[in-house]
């Protein structure tokens, strides 16, 4: 479990936005890496919409949540006094020796100007709570996302997403789906081939037959995912909402392809999570059902990572098998 508290100002309503959103992205990124957490955020804490609560009580309630933090993020541009507090406990219970992952986030632009001068903090802002940062050897930020950004990387975390291919910018997925030979080791690529022009035509359609509209016979509804990390393309994930016999004997529910200079880096493994997801909201059947080539190794592993097992083989393919 990864304990998180997110410090900062309530005083105007820009800033419970900005504390709101915060605590969005920091969920959402845990939750797509599947992360178990606790996110301890002062908007949404019980002691910040009581109108009976006392400061001790508000102070007891910070302090437990501080205590067990693992990760905190402070907005420390305006001075508040009770964002300062919150910064010595967690100081305190690191020199103490508590594993802390500290990110604080100071607006001031004066801060990197007056230090290439030489100045130690930002006009106006207290050189005690600039001191004990840089004494201890942690970075400033100078924004949310900055932070954010760096705890992605100290964690491994992946900012990813499955975006239906109707949403995602035509020239970034068309980019990806070029990438991609007609047969690359399996993930067969349904627009190979197809010019600007008609690729328009083909996200078009994919968003019909995602809907079930105008499908043949031997089709089944399905939805083409993107796999984006930020506004970048990285992978293609074929979701089938159910089978028919030639899928259940064949390729299966899920069919995927990551991004040349993407692979090997685990997004693979993140994206089938992730489509997995999706289909369980849909799926008709009590497995999931998916092949792969025998020589596909990178694919195997990645399969497993996700709970495959091998129900059966032929002469080029395993045919695996998810539980539900």
């Amino acid at each position: 479990m990864l304990h998180i508290y997110n410090v900062g100002p309530l005083f105007t309503e820009a800033e419970k936005k900005q504390r709101q959103y915060e605590g969005r992205k920091i969920s959402e990124l845990l939750k797509h890496n599947f992360i178990d957490f606790e996110l301890s955020n002062p908007i949404d804490m019980p002691t910040s919409n009581q109108l009976d609560v006392t400061s001790s009580e508000i102070y007891q309630a910070d302090y437990e949540r501080l205590s067990k933090a693992d990760v905190v993020f402070f907005d420390l541009s305006n001075e508040d006094s009770g964002s300062c507090v919150a910064l010595g406990i967690i100081m305190e219970k690191k020199l103490q020796g508590k594993k802390i992952s500290v990110y604080p986030i100071i607006h001031d632009i004066r801060l990197s100007r007056n230090g290439q001068s030489g100045l130690e903090s930002s006009c106006g802002f207290n050189s005690m709570v600039v001191g004990i940062l840089k004494g201890n050897g942690i970075a400033i930020y100078s924004s949310f996302e900055e932070a954010y950004m760096q705890f992605m990387q100290d964690y491994h975390l992946y900012d990813l997403r499955l975006e239906e291919i109707q949403n995602v910018d035509l020239e970034a997925s068309y980019k990806l789906f070029m990438s991609f030979d007609k047969d690359e080791n399996g993930f067969m690529n349904d627009a190979y081939g197809l010019s600007f022009e008609e690729y328009k035509y083909f996200v078009r359609n994919c968003y019909r037959e995602s809907r079930g509209v105008g499908l043949p016979s031997w089709k089944v509804s399905h939805t083409i995912y993107i796999l984006m990390q930020g506004e970048k393309a990285v992978g293609i994930f074929k979701v089938r909402h159910y089978l028919n016999d030639v899928l259940k004997n064949g390729s299966g529910h899920i069919g995927f392809g990551i991004g040349k200079e993407y692979r090997n880096q685990g997004y693979a493994t993140r994206g089938l999570q992730l489509a997995v997801q999706e289909l369980k909201k849909m799926m008709l059947e009590d497995e999931i059902y998916m092949s792969v080539n025998k020589n596909n190794l990178a694919s195997i592993k990645v399969q497993e990572n996700n709970g495959a097992y091998i129900h059966h083989e032929d002469e080029d393919h395993y045919y695996t098998r998810i539980k539900r």
